[in-house]
Order: C-alpha cells, then sequence, then structure tokens
C-alpha cells in the first residue's frame, strides 16, 4: 500500500480555517511549503537506505558497492547485469582461488556474449566453462601443452603456471600499427585489440584477484578461431604450442625469425 506524501495528506490534518480555501489559501500555502522539505527529506532517506542495495536503489551507487565488494565491472555491462553480480559477490567469495570462479568471473567480465572459457595448466589438465555455464575438465596425457620448454628450458618444473583462453565473442582485434588505418603508438587502445588499455589492465587484476594464490597465469590469450586451442588434441597437433611460444617468434632454420604462436589470436601477458 503506498503512503501519501506530506504534502498529500496536509488537507487531512489542518482545520477548516488553515484549509485550502479559494482566495483564502495563504496559511496553506505555507505549510505546503513546509511540508515540501519534509517530502524531500523522506526521499533522501528513502534512497540513501536503498541505494546500499544492488538492483533496489540508484545505480549511482554500483561502483562505490563493487568497488567495496571487489566485483570487476565489464566495460558493456548493463546496470541491470552488474547489480545482479554484486548481489552474487559472496558466492565469488566463498570459491575465490578455483578454476570455476576464475573463468565465470572472466567470462562475466565479457558482457554481453557469455563466451566460452578455458583454463590449461603445464601439465595438460584443462577447465572449459561454456557460454551455458557447464563446466568440464579434461586432463591430456601426455600434456598437449608445452608452451616454452625450448625457448626457456628452466620453466619445466613451474608446475602452477597456467594460461586463460576466451573464444568469441569477445575484443575485436586492432589492425596493423602504422598501417593504413592509421593505428599509431600511444592512441589509448591495446595493442592487437581494438579495446582501451585501461580495459586490458582490468582484465590483469581480475585474474590476479581470482586465480589461486599459488598460482601464476603466464597469458591471457584472445581466440578468433572458435575451434582452436582443443583440449582432446594430440601432443605436438598443428596449432598447439611447440615448446617455442616462450618468445613471439623463433628461429625459422635458416638464419631468419618467424612467427612463434598462432596468428588468429591476441596475447596478454598478465
Amino acid at each position: 500500500m503506498a503512503h501519501l506524501s506530506f504534502r498529500e495528506s496536509l488537507r487531512r490534518y489542518v482545520p477548516p480555517w488553515l484549509s485550502d480555501r479559494p482566495g483564502r489559501s495563504v496559511a496553506f500555502r505555507y505549510l505546503y511549503g513546509i511540508a515540501s522539505v519534509l517530502d524531500a527529506g523522506a526521499e533522501v532517506l528513502v534512497q540513501g537506505i536503498q541505494s546500499r542495495f544492488p538492483g533496489v536503489g540508484t545505480p549511482t551507487a554500483l561502483p562505490y558497492i563493487g568497488r567495496d565488494r571487489r566485483i570487476f565491472r565489464g566495460p558493456q555491462q548493463t546496470d541491470a547485469a552488474y547489480a545482479a553480480e554484486l548481489v552474487r559477490w559472496l558466492e565469488y567469495w566463498r570459491t575465490a582461488g578455483n578454476a570455476y570462479t576464475l573463468a565465470l568471473a572472466l567470462q562475466t567480465f565479457l558482457f554481453p556474449g557469455a563466451p566460452r572459457v578455458r583454463l590449461v595448466t603445464r601439465t595438460g589438465l584443462w577447465w572449459t566453462l561454456d557460454p551455458s555455464g557447464e563446466l568440464s575438465w579434461h586432463q591430456a596425457e601426455p600434456t598437449n601443452w608445452d608452451w616454452d620448454s625450448l625457448s626457456h628450458p628452466g620453466n619445466a618444473d613451474n608446475w602452477s603456471d597456467f594460461w586463460m583462453i576466451v573464444y568469441p565473442p569477445h575484443f575485436d582485434a586492432a589492425g596493423e600499427w602504422g598501417a593504413s588505418d592509421g593505428q599509431t603508438w600511444g592512441a589509448g587502445k591495446a595493442f592487437g585489440l581494438d579495446v582501451e588499455t585501461g580495459t586490458v589492465e582490468t582484465l590483469k587484476r581480475l585474474i590476479r584477484q581470482w586465480k589461486g594464490a599459488h598460482t601464476r597465469c603466464v597469458s591471457l590469450i584472445v581466440a578468433y578461431e572458435p575451434t582452436s586451442f582443443d583440449p582432446l588434441a594430440a601432443p605436438g597437433a598443428p596449432g598447439m604450442p611447440d615448446g617455442r611460444w616462450g618468445y613471439w617468434s623463433k628461429d625459422d632454420g635458416s638464419g631468419g625469425r618467424v612467427k612463434s604462436r598462432r596468428e588468429d589470436a591476441r596475447y596478454v601477458e598478465v
């Protein structure tokens, strides 16, 4: 049941000689002005109480709630979607540090597409979070993820290393720097991605926050080919890391340098 405002209820309580009479309403208008101040104060009180509840109060409070609860907002996330994530904040923190929470936080940040997200470890353990929300895992034996055994032999024992892979829809690829499309250094965009550098920095912070404290994310891979990086691929399969992906280029065998990684993906060092 809706409650009347102080102004609306004023006529119920004033005596006849103070009522809103034609030609004799000076006193009533004076009281009406006082009631207006009371209504304004009551509205401020109600909005102040509601503002602490995401999805109920003013959306201008969402950035402050998100800061307190340490929930990152995606660049295209609507007020309603972000408010829903803020309501779930305790669910995130109860499971912080595991693969599912990290993948879910990354998938949610890339609103509205809910892309497929994968996490793969150096030992070939794959976690996949599908757009439907289903989480699956696969252990490749022997491991099919040989990132840098040849380029950085000393990293072979870093069992806590892992990589994040996100599939479309996500950020568009940027053009070639200095090409005819006008891409130049220092334009505020990330290298290789058509997205602000601040968004990429937030992605890095998100991964560092939700990963296990004992682990290290080597790279975030933004894949553009949906079938790339298949957990069921055989060791050494084309398009999979061949042990020389620790550097951007490798020796072509004749003294020259060629790209060492897949060209249909972008690689963000975390």
